[in-house]
C-alpha cells in the first residue's frame, strides 16, 4: 500500500513537471502579449486555486492575512516573473528561456543565505558555481553574447528566485496553498491594466489556449503538485521539477526548435546545481 501512495506521488509530480513543460508552447500559441497571458492563465486559474485552499486550509485560514507584506510581494513576483518569462519566449527559442529560468531557485538559496540567516556550506557554493558554469555554457551558441530574449530570461529567472524566496517567507505563516490561491489573486490585479494597454486580437481559439492554460497549466498542475507531496519527500520532488527544463526542450521540437549541444549541458548543469541546493535546503527545513 505504501509503495503504491509513493508511486502515485511520482507520477503526480512527472505529471506536473510535463504539465509545466508544455506551458511555453501553449504561451506562444496564443499569439498574446505575456502580460495579457499572464492575465488569462490567473483568471481562469484563481477559482480552481481558491477552492483548493479553502478545501485544504479553509475559509477563516485562507482570510488570516497577518502578516500580508509576504503575500503581497510574493504575488508581485508572480506576476513579474510570468510577464518576463513568456515576453523571452516571443524574442528568443525555449531552450534558451528555460535554462536561464531555471537559475531562479539557486538565486532564492543566495536570498535566504542572506537575509534568512541559512548556513552557507560547500554544497550551496557548489552548487552557484555550476549554475553559473551553466549559463555560460547555454550561450556558447552566441559566443558570450547575450540577446535580449537572453537578458529578459535571466531577469525571468532572477524574478523567479525573489518569488520562492518572498514565498518561503509566506509559507513561515500561512498555508502554502493560501500563499498560492492570493499570489494569483494578486496577479489578477496587477495584470488586468494590461488589457487596456496592449493591442491584441482575441478569437475563439485564444479562448480555448488561455483556459488550457489557466485550468490544466496553472490549477491542474499545482494541484498534482502539492497532492504528489503527501506521498513522496520534498528532496525527491526537488529533484524531478528539473524535469521540466528538458520536457520544455522536448515540447519545443514541435516548434523546430532543436536544441543545441551547450544549451542540453547547460540545462543539465543547472538542473544539477537545483538538485544539490534544494536537497541541501530540504535537509534543513
Amino acid at each position: 500500500m505504501k509503495q503504491n501512495l509513493k508511486k502515485r506521488g511520482l507520477v503526480e509530480m512527472i505529471g506536473a513537471t510535463l504539465i509545466w513543460g508544455s506551458t511555453p508552447i501553449v504561451g506562444i500559441l496564443s499569439n498574446l502579449p505575456s502580460p495579457v497571458f499572464v492575465f488569462f492563465r490567473v483568471v481562469f486559474a484563481f477559482p480552481f486555486i481558491f477552492y483548493f485552499a479553502v478545501k485544504r486550509a479553509g475559509i477563516k485560514e485562507f482570510f488570516r492575512l497577518k502578516p500580508f507584506w509576504p503575500l503581497f510581494i510574493s504575488g508581485i513576483f508572480l506576476a513579474v516573473n510570468w510577464i518576463f518569462f513568456f515576453w523571452a519566449l516571443n524574442l528568443t527559442t525555449i531552450s534558451t528561456v528555460v535554462v536561464l529560468y531555471y537559475t531562479g531557485p539557486i538565486v532564492s538559496i543566495i536570498l535566504a543565505v542572506l537575509f534568512l540567516r541559512e548556513k552557507f556550506n560547500k554544497n550551496i557554493l557548489f552548487a552557484v558555481i555550476l549554475a553559473l558554469i551553466g549559463v555560460v555554457i547555454s550561450n556558447f551558441d552566441n559566443g558570450f553574447k547575450f540577446n535580449l530574449g537572453a537578458f529578459i530570461a535571466l531577469f525571468a529567472g532572477i524574478s523567479y528566485g525573489f518569488l520562492g524566496f518572498f514565498s518561503k517567507i509566506a509559507t513561515m505563516h500561512h498555508r502554502a496553498v493560501s500563499v498560492t490561491a492570493w499570489q494569483i489573486l494578486i496577479s489578477i490585479i496587477l495584470t488586468a491594466p494590461f488589457l487596456f494597454l496592449n493591442d491584441f486580437e482575441f478569437s475563439f481559439v485564444t479562448l480555448i489556449i488561455v483556459l488550457i492554460a489557466g485550468i490544466v497549466h496553472t490549477a491542474l498542475a499545482l494541484f498534482l503538485w502539492y497532492d504528489s507531496l503527501n506521498f513522496i519527500s520534498v528532496s525527491i520532488a526537488s529533484i524531478l521539477q528539473y524535469l521540466d527544463i528538458f520536457f520544455a526542450m522536448l515540447f519545443g521540437l514541435f516548434l523546430g526548435q532543436i536544441p543545441t549541444f551547450y544549451q542540453l549541458t547547460g540545462g543539465v548543469l543547472i538542473a544539477l546545481a537545483g538538485v544539490v541546493g534544494s536537497r541541501k535546503e530540504a535537509e534543513n527545513s
